[in-house]
């Protein structure tokens, strides 16, 4: 019964001093009490007068992943799926370890401008959006996007053993270069993990009813506008997912936009939505988790399969501020990828004059990398589609 099991833990009064924290390990999917995942995750966000943090651990593969993720989530915990065949034990003492440290409880954000003053125009999307409670040893690395060009100053206050404390950092973002390209890259990735999850926990009441032939749970407007940013994320950074993979695939056709969306759309609605349970889900909660936090590139777009087996794709490249895909023996650069014509206006080879130019200003821009890919670069240059060849 894990929907009482879970209000039984909340409605414990905590230990004064104690941030309130809750275990909760399942071995098996909702049978008994109250069985439907929106009602338990609905009453998990409303029925918390503590703010209990819930670390969430299925153990084996026949649990509701969607579900213990989004417990978690809503209450500042972590989900952790323990595999048949591995430590039971050792996990939760790996999640306990790191709850015993000291903490920054609570945490919030805001900003202001230069003059001091509290703006939340200055920047958005940030990620995450509600900040994590850190223990020992833990890094927050948030990202964001941002408007202008004016320095802001970022207040991060919260709780550190009952005592209020904050934090200040200024970032003068007229430094900004592309020598940082990665992390608008670090940004898009996060952004596509949480597209993913709106859409695998829209699909709750979906998810477990029948299939009706023809009839997608993504056929919605909203749900397809994710679908295209989505889309448009993963050609522009070179993010690809287990859901989108087949964008690597030679033959893939972008002009036929719809046909990808469509690709996109089954994918993730067969996976993403009917996918719930099973080491088919489990994969997809440790895939989504180490992307919503991703702290450094995955430059093989690497994920674990539903085979729980690693796969890197290498037909997509990510370099500087660009991505490419294979086409044959050629990059091509992602911007170009849904045109009518791939025909370049100019060829340009290696030794030329004109190749030495267009390194010269790629080192003065941080590009330079763009020209270190083997084999022929199709590339967008200031409108114009530029073919590199590597020799005469």
């Amino acid at each position: 019964n894990i929907h009482d099991a879970l209000l039984a833990a909340l409605r414990q009064p905590p230990t004064a001093g104690m941030l309130p924290i809750t275990l909760f390990l399942t071995d098996g999917l909702p049978t008994i009490g109250r069985t439907n995942e929106i009602t338990i995750r609905e009453m998990v966000a409303a029925a918390n007068p503590h703010g209990r943090r819930i670390f969430t651990f299925g153990v084996g593969s026949d649990v509701n992943v969607p579900l213990l993720d989004r417990i978690a989530t809503v209450t500042r915990g972590t989900s952790t799926y323990v595999v048949e065949g591995a430590d039971v034990e050792l996990a939760v003492a790996k999640v306990f370890k790191r709850l015993s440290g000291p903490i920054f409880s609570s945490p919030v954000i805001r900003t202001t401008d230069s003059g001091g003053d509290g703006s939340t125009r200055l920047v958005h999307d940030l990620i995450p959006a509600a900040l994590p409670d850190l223990f020992e040893d833990d890094q927050l690395i948030l990202l964001g996007r941002y408007r202008g060009e004016e320095p802001i100053t970022f207040h991060v206050e919260g709780e550190y053993f009952d005592t209020p404390r904050q934090f200040q950092f200024t970032f003068d973002l007229r430094r900004a270069t592309v020598r940082n390209a990665f992390v608008p890259r670090l940004w898009a990735s996060r952004r596509i993990a949480l597209l993913i999850d709106q859409i695998r926990q829209d699909g709750a009441a979906s998810g477990l009813a029948p299939q009706v032939v023809g009839v997608s749970t993504l056929d919605d407007p909203r749900h397809q506008e994710l679908v295209e940013e989505i889309l448009r994320l993963s050609t522009e950074f070179g993010i690809l997912t287990e859901y989108t993979a087949f964008l690597a695939v030679e033959g893939t056709d972008f002009e036929d936009w719809s046909a990808v969306r469509g690709a996109c759309s089954a994918s993730l609605d067969a996976r993403a939505v009917r996918t719930r349970s099973g080491t088919a889900a489990v994969n997809q909660a440790w895939n989504w988790g180490a992307q919503v936090e991703q702290r450094a590139l995955n430059r093989a777009n690497a994920y674990w399969n539903e085979s729980l087996e690693r796969v890197e794709i290498t037909a997509v490249q990510q370099v500087n501020d660009r991505a490419f895909f294979r086409r044959g023996n050629r990059w091509v650069d992602s911007r170009l990828l849904r045109l009518q014509t791939l025909e370049p206006t100019r060829t340009i080879n290696m030794s030329s004059r004109e190749h030495a130019d267009l390194l010269h200003r790629f080192l003065l821009e941080g590009r330079q990398g763009i020209l270190s890919l083997d084999g022929e670069i199709l590339l967008l240059v200031d409108g114009e589609i530029l073919l590199i060849r590597g020799g005469c």
